[in-house]
């Protein structure tokens, strides 16, 4: 069946990103609403986003009472496809970490997982949030509704290709005021994997006002964003 006029039908791989279509730099905070095993439970979280002319550095944090917190940690380069990871870490109790080993064009695991063939465009988990936004922030390159894009993703255990689609626009309430916002969805690659679905928005700069991460098993973590504040850029290295 065609798809409606206006709508995408294709998948796409993310153009050449411009350093001006970046976001600036910016601390989104967020409510979390949480459940574990069937136990309902909430918490906070943060995504930091830094960067100059150069290289970036950025984090998603979720802090939960009596479950402890969660960081995932993003480092990299800024090039003329965007965000270039050079590490991604995973820390909860321990950490794990995926590394981007350019010069040999494979991404090396700390858990002795294969390593993986390093593809052009790849991103981790939590670049992707700021790599789609500069995509979006893009002049002249609108993305309708069913926009779908391929983007090899790195996790701690694994790089395969993510399909993420784009639905219709969505109303969402943010700190007590209508927010306008379209939304991201990335289904799971296989029955144990979890379904990653977040909300962008214009007034924003197209960085996420809410990330639902839902499991397998049905647990599930829902963000929402409350409040941003301006940062800094990062300082230039020597």
């Amino acid at each position: 069946m065609p798809a409606p006029e206006g709508v995408a039908s294709t998948t796409l791989a993310l153009p050449e990103i411009a350093l001006t279509s970046l976001p600036p730099s910016a601390l989104l905070s967020y409510r979390l609403n949480g459940q574990d095993k069937g136990v309902p439970y909430q918490a906070s979280g943060q995504l930091r986003w830094q960067h100059n002319a150069s290289v970036y550095s950025m984090s998603l944090s979720v802090r939960a009472f009596l479950l402890g917190s969660r960081h995932w940690r993003s480092v990299g380069q800024i090039n003329n496809t965007g965000l270039a990871p050079t590490r991604f870490s995973d820390s909860w109790r321990s950490e794990r970490a995926a590394h981007f080993d350019r010069p040999n064009q494979r991404i090396v695991f700390s858990n002795n997982a294969p390593a993986a063939p390093l593809q052009p465009g790849a991103q981790d988990q939590v670049s992707l949030y700021v790599q789609l936004a500069a995509a979006m922030a893009q002049p002249g390159q609108p993305m309708p509704p069913g926009t779908r894009l391929q983007i090899q993703t790195a996790t701690v255990r694994d790089a395969l290709p993510w399909l993420l689609t784009l639905e219709n626009q969505e109303i969402l309430e943010v700190d007590g005021q209508s927010l306008q916002t379209v939304k991201w969805v990335c289904q799971p690659r296989n029955r144990f994997d979890a379904q990653v679905e977040f909300w962008v928005s214009a007034a924003h700069d197209w960085l996420p006002a809410r990330i639902r991460i839902t499991q397998a098993s049905g647990s599930y973590i829902d963000l929402q964003l409350i409040g941003r504040e301006a940062l800094d850029a990062l300082p230039l290295t020597p």
